[in-house]
């Protein structure tokens, strides 16, 4: 498979740490934005001058389009060039961003929004697919984990940055400020980061595939964001898993009669690549498919601003971001046994959700939730980089942007999966519960209805022994939402302990072009889908 990549070395070939830097500084950008706007849509609703089911779209369509496409576009950059699909896709995300902050109505901010979406969903495979093409083996480990650290940053910086950035209905400057920093990505990038792609493939696509690849995707993605508004049992949702189910069963049966299919399903015959996946798509819906209802729980129960709730993430976040790169050299130097680093993060999360299961109405910050935060930290900072190198090491270094756009899928998808599950179980929760020990307080039907709307966004309303029920309802609700998470990631850890690390062998040399010149917050409300709440942007 040497020869998969190819191996003219060029003298003057950028240094890989430069390459590391250029691809991190792309990343940084696209964790904060994916974050950021979730703390500015109610500024973005009142100034735009739409309700909030409408303006909760400026996040949800972002999600729907990151979710949908890096399979694709990762594949795409391992057939056409990783450099050159990366830069087209930050080019896309910086234009985008402009356009966002000049939109004059909420129908352009969220075609514009879907135009980033399909910039960061671009970008994204490529920054790990990028990494692993240009550093040896022995050395991949400590970039990946360098990689996942800046991931961590970017979820610290995105919510504080979101806070500090949006002033009242003052909310532009959370897409002007990707302009100069996509700018500056956009030159380190055509200088730092070197071409390679797979020389086993043809410089085509077969279209169709494509087509039949995004449709499903969508279909699903769709499904899962708006399950909890249009119901689970409707027609509409009904007929998107029907629809994704026979648009992807299409694709599958397309590619398998193609000579070059645009995804190699044969990857999928890997135990390691498969298990490390899924991991990942548990992980992600455990810990990130939760974590918007921690912050709705901070906000809403306990008063926090946004600027407030999301300092209170900061020290559970900075932890991960020391952890990541410390976890990649873990990772690389453990080889086969890899997977405990997987499993140990996964039991890590495990625990930091068995923690909140003390909660009380009567519980603070410091001793109701730092705790499991910084536990949680921890099992975040040992998983991510540690999952992302078991998935890279998976695969020939030719299918990298395949193998990381997957990975990405099956994050995003987790995250989808993860929020829609607690939104219902919370839910359910509130509505099964609370209104018989509201009628056991003496609340009127109109009293019962009102106090049961608010708890559903974790707001406890109303006065004496109605405040009290809705309470304690509240934290039994967030209590449930902490149970499935334990189940979820003991799920995780399961499928961890498949994952068989392995050496990829010698480092690729690449193609370089001659040198230019001379020589690139909080989260939804459980009942988003029934009132419009925001939902969450993806890890």
């Amino acid at each position: 498979m040497a020869a998969a990549v190819r191996t003219a070395a060029v003298r003057g070939a950028p240094n890989k740490w430069h390459t590391l830097i250029a691809t991190c500084l792309g990343l940084g950008m696209l964790m904060i934005d994916t974050f950021v706007v979730n703390v500015a849509f109610p500024a973005i609703g009142r100034d735009l001058k739409a309700d909030l089911a409408t303006a909760e779209w400026t996040v949800s369509a972002y999600v729907l389009v990151v979710g949908v496409f890096p399979i694709a576009m990762g594949r795409l950059g391992d057939l056409f060039g990783r450099k050159k699909v990366y830069i087209t896709g930050l080019a896309v995300f910086v234009v985008a961003s402009a356009l966002c902050g000049m939109a004059t109505n909420i129908e352009q901010l969220v075609a514009f929004r879907v135009l980033q979406g399909l910039g960061a969903a671009t970008m994204f495979p490529g920054t790990l697919s990028i990494i692993t093409s240009v550093f040896p083996p022995h050395q991949r480990g400590l970039a990946i984990g360098i990689w996942g650290g800046v991931s961590g940053l970017g979820l610290i910086a995105g919510p504080i940055l979101g806070g500090l950035l949006v002033h009242g209905d003052n909310w532009r400057w959370i897409f002007f400020v990707n302009i100069p920093v996509g700018i500056v990505g956009l030159a380190m990038a055509w200088l730092f980061v070197p071409e390679s792609r797979d020389e086993t493939a043809p410089r085509s696509v077969v279209w169709a595939g494509l087509a039949l690849l995004c449709g499903g995707l969508t279909a699903l993605m769709f499904g899962l964001t708006q399950g909890n508004e249009a119901g689970w049992g409707s027609p509409l949702i009904l007929g998107c898993w029907a629809g994704a189910a026979a648009l992807l069963a299409a694709f599958v049966v397309a590619e398998r009669r193609i000579r070059y299919p645009l995804v190699d399903l044969s990857l999928f015959k890997s135990v390691t690549f498969v298990m490390a996946c899924l991991s990942a798509f548990l992980f992600s819906a455990a810990v990130f498919g939760s974590q918007p209802y921690v912050s709705l729980f901070m906000q809403n129960y306990w008063g926090f601003t946004p600027l407030e709730g999301g300092l209170a993430f900061v020290p559970a976040t900075a932890l991960v971001a020391l952890l990541m790169p410390v976890s990649g050299i873990m990772g690389q130097r453990l080889g086969p046994r890899l997977r405990l680093i997987v499993m140990g993060g996964s039991l890590a999360v495990l625990v930091s959700a068995l923690y909140l299961l003390r909660l009380t109405p009567s519980s603070g910050y410091a001793d109701g939730i730092l705790p499991a935060f910084l536990i949680r930290g921890f099992g975040i900072g040992l998983v991510m980089s540690a999952t992302s190198l078991a998935v890279m090491s998976a695969v020939p270094v030719a299918k990298a942007g395949l193998a990381s756009g997957t990975q990405t899928m099956a994050r995003n998808i987790g995250t989808a999966v993860g929020v829609a599950l607690f939104g219902a179980v919370f839910l359910n929760h509130v509505d099964a519960e609370l209104p018989a020990r509201l009628a056991a307080a003496d609340a009127t039907p109109a009293q019962t209805a009102q106090v049961t709307a608010a708890a559903e966004h974790f707001v406890p309303a109303g006065d004496g022994a109605v405040r009290l029920a809705a309470s304690e309802e509240i934290v039994d609700g967030f209590i449930q939402v902490a149970l499935w998470t334990v189940v979820i990631a003991a799920l995780a850890t399961g499928a961890a302990f498949f994952i068989r690390h392995r050496s990829l062998g010698a480092a690729p040399v690449l193609t370089v072009p001659a040198p230019v010149g001379s020589a690139p917050s909080p989260g939804p409300s459980p009942a988003a889908a029934r009132e419009g709440g925001s939902r969450p942007g993806v890890a």
